[in-house]
């Protein structure tokens, strides 16, 4: 692709084993890591409190697949209104089937194929205002200002430019804009060789940031706003949500 020119060759090679990682979770559904015993698909989906009407209309390739940290759309439904929302590394498609129910107009950015026909199986019949978009972030191909929220589950880590996907977040959010961000926080010191290791991004452990490096890089994207909420620790690791406000 395009944007593979731009990165150094750790990042490509980083970037090539999450392509082929969640390639092959989209064709075969998720499972835990080797030693690992954690819910994935739709036993994930009913441990973070997925709505029972969601998991039941998702086809069976959107919940096998999916993969998430956090039940985001909750957080965008509490503000209210018509919602006009970027589902960024969309995946299975079950957060954008969610909102898609709850009348939000919802665009669905996921650079994996595989994951993107899941979620057309899942969109067929169902009548809701959402449109898939094949696409490789940071570089988001959305209108500047044109979105009251963005939510990220289980994507922002194995992204290495940072700095550059939060200045596109910044950058197609409307004034007063808000993103979500579910993932792993690093809440300890992580060894480089982990860091360089492509299976720990494929499970979001190798770029993983600490609440204050969030912090550091919203502040330079232009958010006025960076809130960082540790959900459950297994340091030096966290799961947590970042909330960012323009």
């Amino acid at each position: 692709m395009e944007a593979f020119r731009e990165v150094t060759d750790i990042q490509r090679s980083l970037l090539e084993a999450v392509l082929k990682a969640y390639g092959h979770i989209g064709r075969e559904g998720s499972t835990s890591p080797s030693g690992m015993n954690f819910p994935t698909g739709a036993a994930l989906a009913e441990k973070l409190g997925y709505p029972r009407r969601v998991i039941d209309m998702a086809a069976y390739g959107s919940l096998s697949s999916f993969v998430g940290a956090a039940p985001l759309p909750l957080y965008v439904l509490e503000d209210g209104g018509r919602p006009v929302v970027a589902d960024l590394g969309c995946g299975a498609g079950l957060d954008s089937l969610w909102l898609g129910v709850e009348g939000a107009r919802v665009y669905s950015l996921e650079v994996s194929r595989e994951m993107l026909s899941n979620l057309a199986v899942s969109l067929e019949g169902a009548n809701l205002n959402v449109t898939t978009i094949l696409a490789l972030l940071p570089e988001l191909p959305l209108k500047e200002g044109a979105f009251t929220h963005a939510i990220m589950n289980g994507v922002a880590n194995i992204i290495p430019n940072k700095a550059r996907l939060l200045e596109e977040l910044f950058r197609a959010l409307a004034p007063s804009g808000k993103a979500l961000i579910a993932d792993i926080l690093a809440i300890g010191e992580i060894d480089q060789g982990i860091r360089n290791e492509p299976d720990a991004w494929v499970w979001c452990v190798g770029g993983a940031l600490s609440p204050d490096e969030w912090r550091e890089y919203s502040a330079a994207a232009g958010f006025i706003e960076c809130e960082v909420e540790v959900k459950e620790r297994f340091e030096p690791l966290a799961r947590g949500i970042i909330r960012l406000r323009k």
